[in-house]
């Protein structure tokens, strides 16, 4: 048998929300409701369909490897230059980039104790060494995060809302967080799910990152922008990080169709105005609904919703796939008795609702 390097046997497995294919070969089911992934329960713009029914007579042909024209509309929209710009295959690529980068071994990278698991895994593989600092109510504690840096810490990954719990911290202690990092270290502020927090208490990239050299905003159009089958997302910062991230990446990593869908998501903000007022109107319901069913959710400023129950939450969420409902067991996270669930539709959140109330 050929052995794999120490360094991949140590890592944790990133474990995807179960695929709605899956349940319906296993269970038979025609429906399923999946409220694993964050996925925008609305899908991408009528735009961007129509755009890609028309593509598909290019896919012989290599995409555009820099991303040139998607680039140019992000560079409009953020207000930035077209060269503090690196697009990614999800801007989960981005993170693996950081740390092929940045991260070596000997070096710290700093995260939340609960925390996507990208974050250690790209550091683990990089052989750097993993630190994490606490939360209070399931929030990052900044202040600790700060009192962990030594001199060996290169990166700080912080995620804002934060995954897999959905709480944020504003835009002012972000910006004094920021002041107070070290130069030398780089902090890569993970917005993926921004869109569907108040424009207050998101940054403005384009003075940020020309304030804060060491400092990588990660945005993607898997979320709000309904995207997510697609693969893109991308990093802003100073235009020497983005040169360094590009060093590693892959040639044509983001296809033809996903940059074209991104640029036709992006001329489309009335969709984003949609899926953002679905999404406050479900956590509204479905926050009020678990609240009478005696079930501790967290404050949320994302799309999901960090469920905690008395006991082990696998059995439920088992019961529930049972029934045609996806939602996501967080094991690999440390927290055995969370599921989180994403907010879906209004058929979707009732659906939730009325099989719990038979589970519990």
């Amino acid at each position: 048998m050929i052995k794999s390097s120490t360094r991949v046997r140590g890592l944790p497995s990133y474990k995807p929300g179960k695929p709605i294919e899956e349940l319906q070969r296993e269970l038979g089911f025609q429906k399923v409701t999946k409220l694993a992934s964050n996925e925008s329960p609305i899908g991408p713009s009528p735009l961007v369909i129509a755009e890609l029914e028309k593509l598909t007579r290019q896919a012989h042909l290599y995409p555009d490897g820099d991303c040139f024209e998607l680039k140019k509309s992000l560079a409009f929209k953020e207000e930035i230059l077209p060269n503090q710009i690196i697009i990614g295959n999800g801007s989960n690529e981005v993170l693996e980039l950081v740390a092929h980068a940045y991260l070596e071994e000997g070096d710290e990278a700093l995260m939340g104790e609960h925390c996507f698991i990208v974050y250690p895994i790209v550091s683990s593989l990089s052989r750097a060494t993993v630190v994490r600092s606490s939360m209070e109510n399931m929030a990052i504690d900044l202040t600790d995060l700060l009192a962990r840096i030594t001199e060996k810490t290169k990166v700080i990954f912080l995620a804002n809302p934060n995954n897999p719990t959905g709480t944020r911290s504003t835009k002012k202690e972000i910006e004094v967080f920021l002041d107070e990092v070290p130069k030398n270290i780089l902090v890569v502020l993970d917005e993926a799910y921004s869109e569907y927090m108040s424009p207050d208490d998101v940054l403005n990239v384009c003075e940020d990152i020309n304030k804060h050299k060491n400092l990588l905003v990660l945005k993607t159009f898997s979320k709000a922008y309904g995207l997510a089958g697609l693969r893109v997302g991308y990093g802003m910062a100073d235009s020497t990080i983005i040169e360094t991230l590009n060093k590693p990446r892959e040639p044509f990593n983001v296809n033809s169709m996903a940059q074209a869908a991104a640029i036709r998501a992006l001329e489309d903000p009335e969709h984003i105005a949609r899926a953002v007022s679905i999404n406050k109107e479900g956590m509204i319901y479905l926050k009020s609904e678990l609240n009478k069913l005696n079930i501790k959710t967290y404050p949320s400023y994302a799309n999901f919703l960090l469920l905690e129950f008395k006991s082990n939450a696998r059995t439920l969420y088992e019961e529930l796939l049972k029934v045609g409902i996806i939602t996501r067991p967080l094991e690999n996270y440390g927290l055995m008795n969370h599921l989180r669930v994403t907010i879906g539709t209004e058929e979707n959140n009732l659906q939730f609702i009325a099989e719990l109330k038979k589970l519990i």
